[in-house]
């Protein structure tokens, strides 16, 4: 990943070539990745500068929440849509909270409208993802910072769509490891990048504007010849400076995302984490995992200067009325999302295997709410909350129930 030039002007932020040589032109790519960092840098010194997005358009601004006791009320009953038997893998809302993108084991994506759990547009049809003799379900779905790109993966590729059209644009596919089982999506928050995650221990980073690939993240001892770890989840930083990524070797990467280089590692977890996410003020780094001595569900809690650990938030495990479980008996309970409110007040995690949407306080990292969402479903055999999202907006959270999709109206 080196650069085309040698020496940058920090004050104009652009390139100043090498003297006694004439100036070469700096390719798209060049540019791109050289300006991860600089927006970073623009994020932290002038905010104001990034509520535009390279269209014009001005991006999203955070919702305004209410403050202190509604942040504490409990969760209404929700509105619970079924699927028949389709199954929900992924989901994602819009930067302006009106699209619900609902991605299938069946290998549909459908746009619903998220308020009424209706579906509106059929973006793709069933199974129409074929590779080695059988069919891959949807993986994982993201929208552009701007709304105008919806991002899904499967086990055979990631695909662009335009959401203002309702059509497919372009294919990214890394024919250097075909297929490769993309399973996490991430967008750079101010840049057109999509980071793609997989399941050989890589991290492609995509130019969304010309669907050309811009790097590789290869994890040092994930990626053998014998055995490729899955990098579970990726996200960016809330400035574009810095990619987070989990990886099924029990550790957690944070990577430089200019120069394409770990600057520090998260190790000593039990288990792995599945997915992460930073808070909206960008102080904290998420991630949702579990306790393979205790066999209860967790949510850890990094600073994201530091990469140090500030809090493990401990889901209670639920049982039965009257039923008791030795603690070395009891089914292992992930949490398996996790995501921040967008005034960042609360933690929300969905834990697999009770299943239940659990909400913390996060100044007090004290429980406010533990939801049975067995409780809600025809059959007990369901024993799932995943995926779990929260809308831009700050008064939704949806959840698949494997046959069913559950949507709560947040206080």
């Amino acid at each position: 990943m080196t650069p085309d030039v040698d020496q940058t002007d920090a004050a104009a932020g652009t390139p100043r070539p090498r003297t006694g040589r004439p100036a070469r032109r700096p390719n798209r790519r060049t540019l791109l990745l050289g300006a991860l960092g600089t927006v970073a840098a623009a994020a932290v010194a002038v905010p104001t500068a990034l509520t535009m997005s390279s269209s014009g358009r001005s991006d999203p601004a955070p919702p305004s929440r209410p403050q202190g006791p509604r942040s504490q009320q409990r969760l209404p009953r929700p509105l619970i849509v079924k699927t028949n038997f389709r199954g929900v893998r992924a989901l994602a809302f819009s930067p302006d909270s009106k699209i619900l993108a609902v991605g299938l084991r069946d290998g549909g994506i459908e746009f619903w409208d998220p308020r009424t759990l209706t579906p509106t547009i059929k973006l793709r049809k069933p199974s129409e993802r074929y590779y080695g003799g059988r069919y891959y379900g949807v993986r994982d779905l993201a929208f552009s910072r701007d709304g105008t790109l919806l991002a899904g993966c499967d086990g055979v590729s990631t695909t662009l769509w335009n959401v203002a059209a309702r059509e497919e644009i372009a294919t990214l596919t890394d024919t250097e490891i075909d297929p490769v089982k993309v399973q996490s999506l991430a967008f750079h928050p101010h840049a057109d990048v999509l980071a793609c995650a997989n399941m050989r221990a890589t991290v492609n980073l995509w130019d969304t504007g010309t669907h050309e690939k811009l790097a590789t993240l290869i994890d040092p001892i994930g990626y053998t010849k014998s055995q490729q770890k899955s990098v579970e989840s990726v996200v960016f930083s809330r400035d574009g400076s810095t990619i987070a990524t989990s990886h099924e070797a029990r550790n957690v990467r944070v990577w430089d995302a200019s120069a394409g280089k770990i600057i520090s590692t998260i190790d000593g977890l039990e288990l792995p984490v599945l997915e992460l996410a930073y808070s909206p003020d960008g102080s904290l780094l998420a991630g949702g995992t579990a306790s393979l001595s205790t066999r209860d569900g967790q949510v850890k809690l990094w600073s994201a200067d530091s990469q140090k650990e500030v809090a493990t938030l401990t889901v209670p495990y639920v049982t039965t009325p009257g039923e008791a479980i030795p603690r070395k008996e009891r089914i292992v309970r992930y949490v398996n999302s996790v995501q921040f409110s967008p005034d960042g007040e609360t933690v929300i995690g969905s834990v697999d295997g009770d299943p239940l949407i659990v909400r913390w306080d996060v100044s007090t990292r004290k429980l406010i709410d533990i939801e049975n969402t067995r409780a809600y479903q025809d059959s007990p055999d369901l024993h799932s909350a995943h995926p779990m999202r929260i809308s831009p907006d700050g008064t939704m959270v949806t959840a698949g129930l494997l046959s069913d999709v559950a949507l709560w109206k947040l206080p």
